[in-house]
Protein backbone atom coordinates (compact mmCIF):
# COMPACT_ATOMS: atom_id res chain seq x y z
CA UNK A 1 0.00 0.00 0.00
CA UNK A 2 1.35 3.43 -0.89
CA UNK A 3 2.08 5.97 1.80
CA UNK A 4 -0.47 8.29 0.19
CA UNK A 5 -3.33 5.81 0.91
CA UNK A 6 -2.46 5.20 4.57
CA UNK A 7 -4.08 8.41 5.92
CA UNK A 8 -7.34 7.41 4.17
CA UNK A 9 -7.22 3.99 5.81
CA UNK A 10 -6.52 5.58 9.20
CA UNK A 11 -9.48 7.93 8.79
CA UNK A 12 -11.73 5.01 7.78
CA UNK A 13 -10.77 3.03 10.87
CA UNK A 14 -11.35 6.09 13.05
CA UNK A 15 -14.81 6.66 11.53
CA UNK A 16 -15.77 2.99 12.04
CA UNK A 17 -14.61 3.18 15.66
CA UNK A 18 -16.71 6.30 16.25
CA UNK A 19 -19.77 4.65 14.70
CA UNK A 20 -19.32 1.59 16.91
CA UNK A 21 -18.92 3.81 19.99
CA UNK A 22 -22.07 5.71 19.01
CA UNK A 23 -24.06 2.47 18.73
CA UNK A 24 -22.88 1.31 22.17
CA UNK A 25 -23.78 4.67 23.75
CA UNK A 26 -27.25 4.71 22.16
CA UNK A 27 -27.92 1.12 23.33
CA UNK A 28 -26.87 2.03 26.86
CA UNK A 29 -29.11 5.12 26.87
CA UNK A 30 -32.05 3.06 25.61
CA UNK A 31 -31.50 0.57 28.41
CA UNK A 32 -31.43 3.34 31.01
CA UNK A 33 -34.77 4.64 29.72
CA UNK A 34 -36.55 1.32 30.30
CA UNK A 35 -39.31 1.36 32.94
CA UNK A 36 -37.62 -1.18 35.20
CA UNK A 37 -34.59 1.08 35.60
CA UNK A 38 -36.78 3.92 36.81
CA UNK A 39 -38.30 1.84 39.60
CA UNK A 40 -36.81 1.56 43.05
CA UNK A 41 -34.06 -1.07 43.19
CA UNK A 42 -32.91 -2.40 46.54
CA UNK A 43 -29.36 -3.55 47.08
CA UNK A 44 -28.96 -7.24 46.39
CA UNK A 45 -28.45 -9.65 49.22
CA UNK A 46 -24.75 -9.89 50.03
CA UNK A 47 -24.92 -13.01 52.13
CA UNK A 48 -26.17 -15.34 49.38
CA UNK A 49 -23.76 -17.03 47.00
CA UNK A 50 -24.96 -16.83 43.42
CA UNK A 51 -24.16 -19.44 40.74
CA UNK A 52 -21.40 -18.73 38.22
CA UNK A 53 -24.00 -18.18 35.50
CA UNK A 54 -25.26 -15.03 37.30
CA UNK A 55 -23.35 -11.76 36.95
CA UNK A 56 -25.56 -9.90 39.40
CA UNK A 57 -28.94 -10.11 41.06
CA UNK A 58 -31.07 -7.05 41.82
CA UNK A 59 -33.93 -7.05 44.31
CA UNK A 60 -36.72 -4.92 42.83
CA UNK A 61 -39.09 -2.82 44.95
CA UNK A 62 -38.22 -4.84 48.04
CA UNK A 63 -39.88 -2.25 50.30
CA UNK A 64 -43.22 -3.41 48.88
CA UNK A 65 -42.75 -7.17 49.30
CA UNK A 66 -45.31 -8.89 51.56
CA UNK A 67 -44.14 -11.84 53.62
CA UNK A 68 -43.28 -14.81 51.41
CA UNK A 69 -42.86 -12.83 48.19
CA UNK A 70 -39.77 -11.70 46.26
CA UNK A 71 -39.04 -9.98 42.94
CA UNK A 72 -35.60 -10.17 41.33
CA UNK A 73 -33.75 -9.37 38.15
CA UNK A 74 -30.90 -11.75 37.30
CA UNK A 75 -28.18 -10.79 34.83
CA UNK A 76 -27.24 -14.00 33.03
CA UNK A 77 -23.64 -14.33 31.87
CA UNK A 78 -24.86 -15.35 28.42
CA UNK A 79 -26.35 -11.90 27.78
CA UNK A 80 -29.91 -11.80 29.08
CA UNK A 81 -31.97 -10.16 31.81
CA UNK A 82 -34.19 -12.63 33.67
CA UNK A 83 -37.07 -11.44 35.88
CA UNK A 84 -38.35 -13.80 38.56
CA UNK A 85 -41.24 -13.42 41.00
CA UNK A 86 -41.01 -15.91 43.89
CA UNK A 87 -43.62 -17.20 46.32
CA UNK A 88 -42.85 -19.25 49.42
CA UNK A 89 -45.00 -22.37 49.28
CA UNK A 90 -45.57 -22.19 53.04
CA UNK A 91 -46.83 -18.58 52.95
CA UNK A 92 -50.33 -18.54 54.41
CA UNK A 93 -51.09 -15.12 52.95
CA UNK A 94 -50.29 -15.98 49.31
CA UNK A 95 -51.58 -18.37 46.66
CA UNK A 96 -51.16 -19.34 43.02
CA UNK A 97 -54.02 -18.40 40.73
CA UNK A 98 -54.90 -18.21 37.03
CA UNK A 99 -57.03 -15.75 35.13
CA UNK A 100 -58.60 -16.06 31.68
CA UNK A 101 -58.38 -13.00 29.44
CA UNK A 102 -61.72 -11.17 29.41
CA UNK A 103 -63.17 -14.11 31.43
CA UNK A 104 -63.70 -16.17 28.24
CA UNK A 105 -61.74 -18.20 25.70
CA UNK A 106 -62.19 -15.83 22.76
CA UNK A 107 -60.27 -12.58 22.93
CA UNK A 108 -57.09 -11.36 24.60
CA UNK A 109 -56.17 -8.95 27.38
CA UNK A 110 -52.99 -7.48 28.88
CA UNK A 111 -51.86 -8.62 32.30
CA UNK A 112 -52.19 -5.01 33.50
CA UNK A 113 -55.83 -4.94 32.39
CA UNK A 114 -56.59 -8.32 33.96
CA UNK A 115 -55.09 -7.35 37.31
CA UNK A 116 -57.01 -4.05 37.36
CA UNK A 117 -60.21 -5.92 36.59
CA UNK A 118 -59.51 -8.39 39.40
CA UNK A 119 -58.76 -5.60 41.86
CA UNK A 120 -62.31 -4.32 41.35
CA UNK A 121 -63.37 -7.73 42.67
CA UNK A 122 -61.06 -7.35 45.70
CA UNK A 123 -58.44 -9.71 44.26
CA UNK A 124 -54.96 -8.30 44.89
CA UNK A 125 -52.43 -9.64 42.37
CA UNK A 126 -48.73 -9.43 43.24
CA UNK A 127 -47.20 -10.86 40.06
CA UNK A 128 -48.31 -12.38 36.80
CA UNK A 129 -46.74 -13.88 33.69
CA UNK A 130 -48.25 -14.66 30.30
CA UNK A 131 -49.24 -18.31 30.11
CA UNK A 132 -50.72 -20.47 27.38
CA UNK A 133 -50.15 -20.66 23.63
CA UNK A 134 -52.82 -19.87 21.07
CA UNK A 135 -53.78 -17.93 17.96
CA UNK A 136 -54.16 -14.17 17.97
CA UNK A 137 -56.82 -14.23 15.26
CA UNK A 138 -58.04 -16.25 12.27
CA UNK A 139 -60.47 -16.00 9.35
CA UNK A 140 -63.36 -17.41 11.36
CA UNK A 141 -63.63 -14.50 13.76
CA UNK A 142 -61.60 -16.01 16.58
CA UNK A 143 -59.89 -12.89 17.84
CA UNK A 144 -57.57 -14.81 20.16
CA UNK A 145 -57.95 -18.34 21.51
CA UNK A 146 -55.84 -20.55 23.77
CA UNK A 147 -54.72 -24.03 22.71
CA UNK A 148 -53.88 -25.33 26.19
CA UNK A 149 -55.52 -26.54 29.37
CA UNK A 150 -57.07 -23.95 31.66
CA UNK A 151 -58.73 -24.78 34.99
CA UNK A 152 -60.02 -21.91 37.11
CA UNK A 153 -61.66 -22.37 40.49
CA UNK A 154 -62.11 -26.06 39.60
CA UNK A 155 -63.96 -25.21 36.37
CA UNK A 156 -62.56 -27.11 33.38
CA UNK A 157 -62.53 -24.17 31.00
CA UNK A 158 -60.36 -25.59 28.23
CA UNK A 159 -58.51 -28.78 27.38
CA UNK A 160 -57.16 -29.76 23.93
CA UNK A 161 -56.64 -33.07 22.25
CA UNK A 162 -52.86 -33.80 22.33
CA UNK A 163 -51.79 -33.17 18.76
CA UNK A 164 -48.51 -32.56 16.97
CA UNK A 165 -49.81 -29.48 15.17
CA UNK A 166 -49.60 -25.70 15.42
CA UNK A 167 -45.85 -26.24 15.92
CA UNK A 168 -46.09 -26.29 19.69
CA UNK A 169 -47.46 -29.46 21.24
CA UNK A 170 -45.88 -32.86 20.48
CA UNK A 171 -48.02 -35.55 22.17
CA UNK A 172 -45.42 -36.84 24.60
CA UNK A 173 -44.52 -36.36 28.29
CA UNK A 174 -42.09 -33.69 27.08
CA UNK A 175 -44.81 -31.70 25.32
CA UNK A 176 -48.33 -30.51 26.12
CA UNK A 177 -47.47 -30.11 29.80
CA UNK A 178 -49.72 -28.42 32.35
CA UNK A 179 -49.20 -27.06 35.86
CA UNK A 180 -51.87 -27.50 38.52
CA UNK A 181 -52.49 -27.03 42.24
CA UNK A 182 -54.62 -29.45 44.28
CA UNK A 183 -56.84 -28.37 47.21
CA UNK A 184 -54.15 -29.47 49.69
CA UNK A 185 -51.48 -27.38 47.96
CA UNK A 186 -49.69 -30.11 45.99
CA UNK A 187 -48.03 -28.92 42.78
CA UNK A 188 -48.54 -31.08 39.68
CA UNK A 189 -46.76 -30.98 36.31
CA UNK A 190 -48.18 -33.52 33.88
CA UNK A 191 -49.53 -34.28 30.44
CA UNK A 192 -53.27 -34.18 31.14
CA UNK A 193 -55.78 -36.26 29.16
CA UNK A 194 -59.49 -35.65 28.75
CA UNK A 195 -61.60 -38.78 29.17
CA UNK A 196 -65.00 -37.46 28.19
CA UNK A 197 -68.05 -39.21 26.82
CA UNK A 198 -71.68 -38.53 26.08
CA UNK A 199 -73.98 -41.53 26.51
CA UNK A 200 -77.02 -40.90 24.33
CA UNK A 201 -79.48 -42.89 22.18
CA UNK A 202 -77.93 -46.13 23.40
CA UNK A 203 -74.47 -45.23 22.12
CA UNK A 204 -71.35 -43.47 23.37
CA UNK A 205 -69.85 -40.39 21.76
CA UNK A 206 -66.23 -39.74 22.76
CA UNK A 207 -65.43 -36.11 23.50
CA UNK A 208 -62.04 -35.00 22.15
CA UNK A 209 -61.71 -31.50 23.60
CA UNK A 210 -63.42 -28.67 25.43
CA UNK A 211 -63.60 -25.17 23.95
CA UNK A 212 -61.15 -25.90 21.13
CA UNK A 213 -61.35 -25.85 17.32
CA UNK A 214 -63.54 -28.63 15.89
CA UNK A 215 -62.06 -30.18 12.73
CA UNK A 216 -61.01 -33.50 11.23
CA UNK A 217 -58.15 -34.01 13.72
CA UNK A 218 -60.28 -32.98 16.70
CA UNK A 219 -63.72 -34.13 15.55
CA UNK A 220 -65.88 -33.83 18.69
CA UNK A 221 -65.74 -30.71 20.85
CA UNK A 222 -67.89 -29.39 23.69
CA UNK A 223 -68.44 -25.63 23.78
CA UNK A 224 -69.41 -24.07 27.11
CA UNK A 225 -70.48 -20.48 27.89
CA UNK A 226 -66.81 -19.79 28.68
CA UNK A 227 -65.98 -20.02 24.97
CA UNK A 228 -68.07 -17.07 23.85
CA UNK A 229 -71.50 -16.43 22.38
CA UNK A 230 -71.25 -18.83 19.42
CA UNK A 231 -69.16 -21.88 18.44
CA UNK A 232 -67.76 -20.22 15.25
CA UNK A 233 -67.66 -23.62 13.50
CA UNK A 234 -68.48 -24.27 9.83
CA UNK A 235 -70.68 -27.11 8.57
CA UNK A 236 -70.43 -28.99 11.85
CA UNK A 237 -73.34 -31.07 13.08
CA UNK A 238 -74.23 -29.57 16.45
CA UNK A 239 -76.75 -30.18 19.17
CA UNK A 240 -77.42 -28.18 22.30
CA UNK A 241 -77.55 -29.83 25.73
CA UNK A 242 -79.35 -28.24 28.65
CA UNK A 243 -80.67 -29.15 32.11
CA UNK A 244 -77.13 -30.22 33.02
CA UNK A 245 -75.02 -29.06 35.94
CA UNK A 246 -72.45 -26.33 35.21
CA UNK A 247 -69.58 -25.69 35.34
CA UNK A 248 -67.76 -28.72 33.95
CA UNK A 249 -65.01 -30.04 36.24
CA UNK A 250 -62.21 -32.61 36.13
CA UNK A 251 -64.52 -35.24 37.67
CA UNK A 252 -68.01 -34.77 36.31
CA UNK A 253 -71.28 -36.58 35.65
CA UNK A 254 -74.63 -35.05 34.79
CA UNK A 255 -77.86 -35.91 33.04
CA UNK A 256 -78.79 -33.67 30.10
CA UNK A 257 -81.39 -33.18 27.37
CA UNK A 258 -81.05 -32.17 23.71
CA UNK A 259 -82.89 -28.89 23.19
CA UNK A 260 -81.76 -27.90 19.67
CA UNK A 261 -80.13 -29.41 16.57
CA UNK A 262 -78.13 -27.51 13.96
CA UNK A 263 -76.54 -29.04 10.84
CA UNK A 264 -74.80 -25.85 9.66
CA UNK A 265 -72.54 -25.08 12.63
CA UNK A 266 -71.92 -21.81 14.48
CA UNK A 267 -74.59 -22.50 17.06
CA UNK A 268 -75.46 -20.08 19.83
CA UNK A 269 -74.11 -21.29 23.18
CA UNK A 270 -76.79 -21.08 25.89
CA UNK A 271 -75.87 -19.45 29.20
CA UNK A 272 -76.95 -22.59 31.08
CA UNK A 273 -76.01 -25.27 28.60
CA UNK A 274 -73.36 -26.52 26.19
CA UNK A 275 -73.08 -27.28 22.49
CA UNK A 276 -71.61 -30.52 21.17
CA UNK A 277 -70.00 -30.03 17.74
CA UNK A 278 -69.11 -32.96 15.44
CA UNK A 279 -67.12 -32.40 12.27
CA UNK A 280 -68.98 -33.43 9.08
CA UNK A 281 -67.39 -36.83 8.31
CA UNK A 282 -67.63 -38.08 11.89
CA UNK A 283 -71.18 -36.73 12.12
CA UNK A 284 -72.56 -39.03 9.38
CA UNK A 285 -73.35 -41.88 11.77
CA UNK A 286 -75.06 -39.51 14.20
CA UNK A 287 -77.38 -37.58 11.89
CA UNK A 288 -80.43 -39.78 12.48
CA UNK A 289 -79.69 -40.77 16.08
CA UNK A 290 -80.14 -37.43 17.83
CA UNK A 291 -83.50 -35.72 18.18
CA UNK A 292 -84.80 -32.90 20.32
CA UNK A 293 -85.79 -33.99 23.83
CA UNK A 294 -83.38 -36.95 23.67
CA UNK A 295 -81.91 -37.52 27.14
CA UNK A 296 -78.31 -38.45 27.81
CA UNK A 297 -75.50 -38.39 30.35
CA UNK A 298 -72.23 -36.47 30.08
CA UNK A 299 -69.17 -37.80 31.90
CA UNK A 300 -65.63 -36.42 32.36
CA UNK A 301 -62.66 -37.88 34.24
CA UNK A 302 -59.25 -36.28 33.76
CA UNK A 303 -56.08 -38.34 34.00
CA UNK A 304 -53.76 -38.49 35.89
CA UNK A 305 -56.41 -38.95 38.57
CA UNK A 306 -55.07 -36.19 40.85
CA UNK A 307 -56.09 -33.67 38.20
CA UNK A 308 -59.75 -34.43 38.84
CA UNK A 309 -59.65 -32.16 41.91
CA UNK A 310 -57.21 -29.48 40.69
CA UNK A 311 -58.27 -26.00 41.76
CA UNK A 312 -56.13 -23.93 39.37
CA UNK A 313 -54.37 -25.25 36.27
CA UNK A 314 -52.64 -23.80 33.23
CA UNK A 315 -50.97 -25.36 30.20
CA UNK A 316 -47.80 -24.57 28.28
CA UNK A 317 -46.01 -26.71 25.76
CA UNK A 318 -42.65 -28.21 26.75
CA UNK A 319 -41.45 -29.52 30.08
CA UNK A 320 -37.96 -28.19 30.82
CA UNK A 321 -36.98 -29.74 34.17
CA UNK A 322 -38.07 -32.89 35.98
CA UNK A 323 -36.77 -33.59 39.49
CA UNK A 324 -33.94 -31.14 38.95
CA UNK A 325 -32.78 -32.70 35.67
CA UNK A 326 -33.11 -31.28 32.18
CA UNK A 327 -35.53 -33.32 30.07
CA UNK A 328 -33.63 -35.83 27.85
CA UNK A 329 -35.56 -34.70 24.75
CA UNK A 330 -34.49 -31.11 25.42
CA UNK A 331 -30.85 -32.17 25.68
CA UNK A 332 -31.15 -34.00 22.35
CA UNK A 333 -32.93 -30.98 20.92
CA UNK A 334 -30.04 -28.73 21.94
CA UNK A 335 -27.39 -31.17 20.66
CA UNK A 336 -29.06 -31.31 17.22
CA UNK A 337 -29.72 -27.53 17.21
CA UNK A 338 -33.45 -28.09 16.90
CA UNK A 339 -33.43 -30.79 14.24
CA UNK A 340 -34.82 -33.47 16.56
CA UNK A 341 -38.10 -31.51 16.79
CA UNK A 342 -38.26 -29.38 13.66
CA UNK A 343 -41.56 -27.69 14.49
CA UNK A 344 -39.86 -26.22 17.58
CA UNK A 345 -36.75 -25.04 15.74
CA UNK A 346 -37.13 -21.45 16.97
CA UNK A 347 -36.68 -22.79 20.50
CA UNK A 348 -33.03 -23.45 19.60
CA UNK A 349 -32.49 -19.73 18.99
CA UNK A 350 -32.26 -16.77 21.37
CA UNK A 351 -35.70 -15.28 22.00
CA UNK A 352 -37.74 -13.79 24.85
CA UNK A 353 -39.16 -16.57 27.02
CA UNK A 354 -41.68 -17.08 29.82
CA UNK A 355 -41.90 -20.03 32.18
CA UNK A 356 -43.10 -21.38 35.51
CA UNK A 357 -40.98 -23.41 37.89
CA UNK A 358 -40.99 -24.71 41.43
CA UNK A 359 -39.04 -26.66 44.00
CA UNK A 360 -39.80 -27.92 47.51
CA UNK A 361 -39.84 -24.40 48.92
CA UNK A 362 -40.88 -21.91 46.26
CA UNK A 363 -42.92 -21.19 43.14
CA UNK A 364 -41.27 -19.10 40.40
CA UNK A 365 -42.87 -17.00 37.64
CA UNK A 366 -40.20 -16.16 35.08
CA UNK A 367 -39.65 -13.95 32.05
CA UNK A 368 -36.47 -13.69 29.98
CA UNK A 369 -36.20 -10.43 28.04
CA UNK A 370 -34.89 -10.69 24.48
CA UNK A 371 -34.46 -9.23 20.99
CA UNK A 372 -32.95 -6.05 22.46
CA UNK A 373 -29.28 -5.55 21.50
CA UNK A 374 -27.18 -3.90 24.17
CA UNK A 375 -29.57 -5.03 26.87
CA UNK A 376 -30.89 -8.59 26.56
CA UNK A 377 -30.96 -11.00 23.61
CA UNK A 378 -32.95 -13.85 25.20
CA UNK A 379 -32.26 -17.56 25.61
CA UNK A 380 -32.77 -20.90 23.92
CA UNK A 381 -35.00 -23.39 25.74
CA UNK A 382 -31.98 -25.45 26.76
CA UNK A 383 -30.16 -22.40 28.11
CA UNK A 384 -33.25 -21.46 30.09
CA UNK A 385 -33.54 -24.95 31.60
CA UNK A 386 -29.82 -24.99 32.40
CA UNK A 387 -30.07 -21.58 34.09
CA UNK A 388 -33.12 -22.65 36.11
CA UNK A 389 -31.18 -25.69 37.25
CA UNK A 390 -28.41 -23.39 38.51
CA UNK A 391 -31.00 -21.46 40.55
CA UNK A 392 -32.21 -24.63 42.28
CA UNK A 393 -35.51 -24.97 40.40
CA UNK A 394 -36.56 -28.64 40.27
CA UNK A 395 -39.51 -28.62 37.87
CA UNK A 396 -40.27 -26.15 35.05
CA UNK A 397 -42.62 -25.67 32.12
CA UNK A 398 -42.26 -23.39 29.09
CA UNK A 399 -44.98 -20.83 28.42
CA UNK A 400 -45.70 -18.71 25.34
CA UNK A 401 -42.71 -16.52 24.48
CA UNK A 402 -41.55 -13.96 21.96
CA UNK A 403 -43.15 -10.54 22.14
CA UNK A 404 -45.81 -11.90 24.50
CA UNK A 405 -43.23 -12.53 27.24
CA UNK A 406 -44.13 -10.22 30.11
CA UNK A 407 -43.67 -10.26 33.87
CA UNK A 408 -46.02 -7.89 35.66
CA UNK A 409 -45.37 -7.30 39.35
CA UNK A 410 -46.35 -4.95 42.17
CA UNK A 411 -48.55 -2.74 40.05
CA UNK A 412 -46.56 -2.40 36.82
CA UNK A 413 -44.76 -4.24 34.04
CA UNK A 414 -41.40 -5.20 35.58
CA UNK A 415 -39.78 -6.74 32.50
CA UNK A 416 -39.14 -5.11 29.12
CA UNK A 417 -41.35 -6.68 26.40
CA UNK A 418 -39.61 -7.08 23.05
CA UNK A 419 -41.88 -4.72 21.10
CA UNK A 420 -41.60 -1.99 23.71
CA UNK A 421 -45.19 -2.41 24.88
CA UNK A 422 -47.30 -4.97 26.72
CA UNK A 423 -49.00 -7.36 24.31
CA UNK A 424 -52.47 -8.75 24.95
CA UNK A 425 -52.33 -12.43 25.88
CA UNK A 426 -54.70 -15.39 26.46
CA UNK A 427 -54.39 -16.12 30.16
CA UNK A 428 -52.26 -15.29 33.18
CA UNK A 429 -50.39 -17.38 35.77
CA UNK A 430 -50.21 -15.28 38.90
CA UNK A 431 -49.29 -14.93 42.54
CA UNK A 432 -51.96 -13.21 44.59
CA UNK A 433 -52.89 -12.36 48.14
CA UNK A 434 -55.26 -14.89 49.69
CA UNK A 435 -58.76 -13.65 50.35
CA UNK A 436 -59.98 -10.13 49.61
CA UNK A 437 -57.59 -7.27 48.94
CA UNK A 438 -56.74 -5.36 52.13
Amino acid sequence: MSKENRPDLTRLIAVCALILLFIVIISALRALERPHFRGGIAARAKTETLPDSVKRRDALQSDRWPDGFGLYRYWWTGGAAVYIAEMDRTAKNLQFDVELANTQILGRETISSATKRLLKKDVLSLAGVNGSFGIREDNRGRGGMIFNLHIQKRELVSIPKPLDRWGYSPPSPWGETSFGVTPDGEFLLDTVQLNGSLHISGETLTIDAINQICDSVCPVVIYTPRFGHRTLTRRCYEFTLETLALPLTGKYKSRCVVTAINRAGNSKIPSRGVVVAIEPRTARKWLDKIAESTAGELQIALTPQKWQTVQEGIGGNLRLLRNGEIEPELIQFADTRGRSAHSHSNAARHHPRSALGFNEHKLFLITVDGRQPGYSMGMTLYQMADFFQDLGIKHAINFDGGSSSTLWALGRVASSPAHGYERRIFNVAMIRVQGAAP
